[in-house]
């Protein structure tokens, strides 16, 4: 992906200068989305990584993490709801992160994967993490999976199988298949 900064060299509230090139947004669908997922399920096996549970940021990290849980055959999944934008729309404005615990946080001890579906500035993973080690999970435990990484952030999750430079549409979000400009967003060869 290339770092230039956005074509009309605006920025919206929250992001890091650079965050989006604005050439237009990928749209990820389900066999990419399944290529990425497998690729994850590989790379943990093959860090020797076992979770006790799996913790699902919510919303777009929830199928992800649903699949992870029994590909991985994890006997327990968890989740979190963490809001940074207004709205769902493209490009939206940040606000404060806000973290919402759906349940009751993995027990103290355990080991976790963290899974979401964009690492954008790493504010998520920041609060997410700060949630755990307040539940007891040391932070040698844990690990992240994301299905993709801005490439300006400066977070890179433990599994992550794509970089991006603009923003993603993924097959379960409303409008996939009708983004004006969307680009398909194609994996390198493993």
């Amino acid at each position: 992906m290339n770092g230039r900064e956005a074509v009309d060299g605006t920025t919206v509230a929250g992001e890091q200068p650079g965050m989006w090139t604005r050439q237009g947004p990928y749209e990820l669908g389900w066999d990419g989305l399944k290529e990425m997922l497998d690729r994850i399920v590989a790379a943990v096996r093959a860090d020797g990584f076992v979770p006790d549970a799996v913790l699902g940021v919510a919303r777009g990290g929830l199928l992800a993490a649903g699949y992870l849980t029994c590909a991985l055959d994890v006997p327990r999944m968890h989740t979190v709801r963490v809001r940074r934008t207004h709205d769902d729309s493209q490009y939206a404005a940040k606000r404060p992160p806000l973290l919402e615990r759906e349940g009751p946080a993995p027990e103290a001890g355990s080991t976790v994967l963290v899974v979401d579906d964009i690492v954008g500035t790493g504010a998520t993973w920041d609060l997410v993490s700060a949630d755990l080690t307040a539940a007891g999970v040391a932070a040698a435990d844990v690990r992240l999976a994301a299905l993709v990484r801005n490439h300006r952030c400066a977070v890179v999750p433990d599994y992550c199988p794509a970089v991006v430079d603009d923003w993603v549409v993924f097959p379960w979000e409303q409008g996939w298949g009708r983004t004006p400009g969307a680009r398909p967003l194609l994996l390198d060869p493993a």
